[in-house]
This record gives C-alpha cells, sequence and structure tokens, in this order.
C-alpha cells in the first residue's frame, strides 16, 4: 500500500477517475464549475460524480481532461472515494510527479470523450506551426475541429507583429475605452448645457426638438442596452455563423473571428477583443449614429455603448479564469456559458447577460 498522493501537502489539486490519476492544479481557476468543486473533491475518485445529474461532463470535457492525467492506479477507491493504493506511471518521469508538475502527457490518453476519428483530426493540425495557414485546408472537417475543446498554447500568424497584435492582455480593455467613454460624455454634458442642440431637424422633422443635459443620462442607458442587443447578435449571428468550408479564406476568417476562441477557450492572451478590430466596430457605429442623431447624444451614447462593451469583455475574461462565489451571479454565469462553449455550442449566446436569449429562444434548457 502506498500513501494516497492526491492529498500531499505539495499544494496540488488531484483527482482520481476511471482508474487514473489527474493533477488539475493548473485548470482549477478555469474549471467551467469553479475550482470550490475541485476542491471539494480533492484526492477522491469522482468517476460516478462526473456522470451524475448534478456534475454531468460532455465528452470534449472528458478530452480535455485527459491532458492532465499524470498517473495510472491499480484497484478502486474505498467508501469514501478515497484512494490509497498501488500505482504505476504512466507517460511521465516519476521525478516529474515528485515536483507536482501538471505538464500535458507525452500523446494524448485516451478518455472517455475521445474518439478515434477525433483523434484522426486532431493529427491534421501541426500545433507547433501558426495555425492560420493550417485551418483552411481543414475544408469540410473544419466545422468538427473546431468544435472540439483543446487547451495548448497556440500561435496565429508567422509574423511575430501580426501574432503580437492578435493577442490582448484584459487589462487592456478598461485601460482604453474607459478614458474614451469618459471623453464622449464629457463633451456631451458640456454641448448639451449649452442648450443648442437640435435633433431631428433633418429626419422625422415633425419630432423636432431642443435637448438638454436631462438626455444625457437616458441615451447613456440607452446606450448601454444597446450594447448588449448587440453583444447577442454580434455572437449570435457574426461570430457563430456557419463557415463556408469550400472556401479556404473563410475558413481562416472564421477561425480568427471566433472559431480560435471555442477551439482554444481558456487562452487568456485570446478573450478579450484586440484594440484594433475593435476599433474598426467602434468607429462604424460611430458613424452610423452620427447620421441619425446631433454629435452630443452620439457621444452619450457610445459613451454608455462603450461601459457596456467593458463590462461585457471583463465579464467574459472572468467567466473564464474567475472562481466566483457558489450560487451567485456570476457563477451561474459562468456555468451557462460553460455549457455554451461544452455541450450547446448553437445556442446560449448571452454572455454579460442571458437577457436576449429569452425573446430569440436560445436559452439553454435548464436555465432558467
Amino acid at each position: 500500500m502506498c500513501e494516497n498522493k492526491s492529498r500531499t501537502s505539495d499544494g496540488r489539486l488531484r483527482l482520481v477517475h476511471d482508474g487514473k490519476h489527474y493533477d488539475v492544479t493548473d485548470f482549477a481557476e478555469r474549471h467551467p464549475g469553479g475550482k470550490l468543486v475541485l476542491q471539494r473533491y480533492q484526492g477522491q475518485d469522482v468517476t460516478a460524480v462526473m456522470k451524475g445529474p448534478l456534475h454531468r461532463h460532455s465528452p470534449a470535457a472528458y478530452s480535455m481532461l485527459s491532458q492532465y492525467c499524470v498517473e495510472e492506479i491499480e484497484g478502486a477507491a474505498d467508501d469514501n472515494g478515497n484512494v490509497k493504493l498501488h500505482h504505476r506511471e504512466n507517460g511521465r518521469h516519476k521525478a516529474d510527479l515528485q515536483q507536482g508538475s501538471s505538464k500535458v502527457t507525452n500523446g494524448r490518453i485516451p478518455s472517455p470523450g475521445c474518439s478515434d476519428r477525433q483523434m484522426e483530426i486532431e493529427k491534421l493540425i501541426d500545433w507547433d506551426k501558426p495555425l492560420l495557414g493550417q485551418v483552411g485546408q481543414l475544408g469540410d472537417l473544419y466545422d468538427e475541429w473546431v468544435h472540439y475543446p483543446v487547451e495548448k498554447p497556440y500561435r496565429l500568424f508567422s509574423s511575430e507583429v501580426c501574432e503580437f497584435f492578435s493577442r490582448c492582455p484584459w487589462f487592456l480593455v478598461p485601460t482604453l475605452w474607459l478614458p474614451l467613454a469618459m471623453y464622449f460624455a464629457f463633451t456631451s454634458v458640456v454641448e448639451l448645457r449649452q442648450g443648442q442642440v437640435q435633433v431631428f431637424t433633418h429626419t422625422f422633422s415633425a419630432l423636432k426638438f431642443t435637448a438638454s443635459v436631462p438626455l444625457f443620462p437616458v441615451m447613456f442607458a440607452a446606450g448601454l442596452l444597446l450594447w448588449t442587443f448587440w453583444e447577442y447578435c454580434l455572437h449570435r449571428f457574426l461570430f457563430h455563423a456557419k463557415a463556408v468550408t469550400s472556401s479556404p479564406g473563410l475558413i481562416v476568417a472564421h477561425f480568427l473571428l471566433h472559431g480560435q476562441h471555442h477551439k482554444v477557450p481558456f487562452d487568456p492572451g485570446r478573450l478579450v477583443f484586440p484594440p484594433v478590430p475593435c476599433s474598426v466596430f467602434v468607429t462604424l457605429f460611430y458613424v452610423m449614429y452620427s447620421l441619425l442623431l446631433p454629435r452630443a447624444l452620439v457621444h452619450a451614447l457610445v459613451s454608455g455603448k462603450l461601459c457596456g462593451y467593458v463590462f461585457y469583455d471583463m465579464t467574459h475574461y472572468y467567466l473564464h479564469h474567475g472562481s466566483p462565489k457558489e450560487n451567485s451571479y456570476f457563477h451561474r454565469l459562468k456555468s451557462y456559458h460553460a455549457k455554451h462553449h461544452f455541450v450547446h455550442q448553437e445556442i446560449g449566446f448571452g454572455i454579460s447577460s442571458r437577457f436576449w436569449d429569452h425573446p430569440f429562444g436560445t436559452l439553454i434548457p435548464g436555465s432558467s
């Protein structure tokens, strides 16, 4: 008999599943159910738990779990779910285990969620090379490949410059866009205080009126609400548009826009929108609103919308890398978004809120 390595004092978080030992320490913060759930079952056999109604996992989740296998265990769990039995190394040096490393083993370990077909499709991509030069050649296999999530490092471009601008740390979003939102809000209030802002002078002239400062919070709130609608529409109709697999170029565009996030959902450098493409969207919306409203109201609307966007991107990052308190609003959102990634990828498009999933009929079953 040997000591239960799942309960060592090295600070590592270990679980047992289907006769294999997993070190999930490095994944704990990203676990869709939260870190506390993993800690609750530390050192225990979770085979039955992961099949139960409360914690049932998708095939993709099982495949991702396989990357954290560190050893196989001979025998079974005791009545308390703890494993204190002989073990044998599986694809790793004993020194690595003693150091508490949780690196991926050499070669994927077969798991309940990884079929032979999926493993063969995965072999078509060399993850040591830039992906944009490869995904276009997948053709009809692309849709199946991109919706089978993995966790591994990757790069998109051969160019170091392009690769640099394709990544964005989370803190850059509020650092860049909140000052711009404040500028728009300030200029809007200044112009409205002058009492010379005429609304609908060229369009809808029958509704013409002079705007004043009390209209600012109304337009700001409208911008916030409008963002939630655009968040839903962009995610559903643009990001989740069906990839045209007959065109390598359109496959690359799909992967660059959103496919990469579903393939590698936990990459911290590609969870928030990079400034360059985001600036394109901001400019387009600004021009569109300017065709309908005077500048003061456009600035009020855009300031609210930018704040809504920042909240969305920070929420999205937190849902993937944060550990919200159980049963809290963000914990429920985290669970909801995890279902979108791993179970129901064609519905559940709300991220910062599930509001628009209700009227559009895309609410994930059992989420109400």
